[in-house]
């Protein structure tokens, strides 16, 4: 009998250990931080957050930066007037990247592209011994 009124009481201390740790962790839960907002407040910053991120946002087309024209170098003789420009033989007349050659010294070049105009020259260190070696001679 002993034994069974020990089960008994061992039973009931450890239900009476489950029910506290039980409500031990429901009141646990119940505690909130003081400093969150009310629940309508959440909701409606929440809400508004979500109204935002679910605009699609346009796609901003760029343009891949052009690479400026490079005049290279040029043929001027009596016979013919080339530029080389981009690696690409131009006549007056031709064009390159939308480009119109519609002038040729023989130090520049001169092209017009939807009505700009696109100065290019041949300012190098071999125009710059050239120029002093004719000076020179003079």
């Amino acid at each position: 009998m002993r034994q069974i009124l020990s089960v008994y009481i061992m039973g009931v201390l450890l239900m009476i250990l489950v029910f506290l740790s039980v409500g031990q962790i429901a009141s646990a839960q119940e505690l909130r931080d003081p400093m969150q907002p009310p629940a309508l407040a959440l909701r409606k910053f929440r809400a508004a957050k979500w109204a935002v991120q679910a605009k699609p946002a346009k796609p901003q087309a760029t343009k891949p930066k052009a690479k400026p024209l490079q005049l290279t170098s040029i043929l001027f003789s009596a016979e013919r007037k080339v530029a080389i420009i981009d690696n690409q033989m131009l006549a007056l007349g031709d064009s390159i990247k939308g480009a119109k050659l519609v002038r040729l010294t023989r130090e520049s070049a001169r092209l017009v592209r939807r009505g700009k105009i696109i100065d290019l020259s041949l300012e190098s260190e071999l125009t710059a011994i050239r120029k002093r070696a004719v000076k020179s001679d003079l």
